[in-house]
């Protein structure tokens, strides 16, 4: 049986360790809320550019019909080129710090990279398709070009998706022929 002065203590030895769990669960949440803030940081310096190029680049894929795409990439550049059913092309040629497009009226624009690198050397194709009747089938493609920055939560083998250029598209599974494309690039 214990006496007041033991029940005491043992509170207090309780309190000090629920003190302690509390305060080492706190220190762990700033540390990752930093980290986070880090990675944020690295992306922001480069979001006008990811956001002008998504819109160039997805207006101008949307705004025709795709037939093909061809990878004519090398060990300095990624270089994709997209056949439309208008007989036009446009193309990407993207290097270590810039991202250039061509597009299918002509127009180029070419935009610097900054605070980052980006994979030149592979660009992750992901391709889906719906499972209407087979002339009716509408696909999804998306097209992932990493941009890896300098802060340690965002390179090649630990990619964070903030930082990316993600290009989608919407078409008939009838008008484009590469339908096991999966990568493109150099690395593929």
């Amino acid at each position: 049986m214990l006496n007041n002065k033991g029940t005491t203590l043992i509170e207090v030895i309780i309190s000090i360790a629920l003190i302690s769990i509390v305060l080492v669960f706190m220190i762990r949440l700033l540390i990752d809320l930093n980290n986070e803030e880090n990675n944020n940081e690295y992306a922001i310096n480069n979001q006008l550019n990811r956001a002008e190029i998504l819109r160039m680049v997805e207006n101008d894929l949307n705004g025709n019909v795709i037939n093909n795409i061809s990878d004519y990439s090398t060990n300095e550049a990624l270089i994709v080129e997209f056949a439309f059913e208008s007989g036009k092309i446009a193309r990407i040629n993207a290097t270590n710090d810039s991202f250039r497009y061509t597009a299918s009226n002509g127009v180029v624009r070419k935009w610097t990279i900054k605070d980052g690198t980006l994979n030149f050397k592979k660009a992750n194709v992901y391709y889906n398709q719906d499972t209407k009747a087979e002339n009716e089938r509408i696909y999804t493609l998306q097209i992932q070009i990493e941009i890896n920055t300098a802060n340690e939560k965002n390179s090649s083998t630990n990619n964070n998706l903030i930082d990316d250029i993600v290009l989608s598209y919407v078409g008939n599974t009838r008008d484009f022929s590469n339908l096991d494309l999966t990568c493109l690039g150099n690395d593929c």
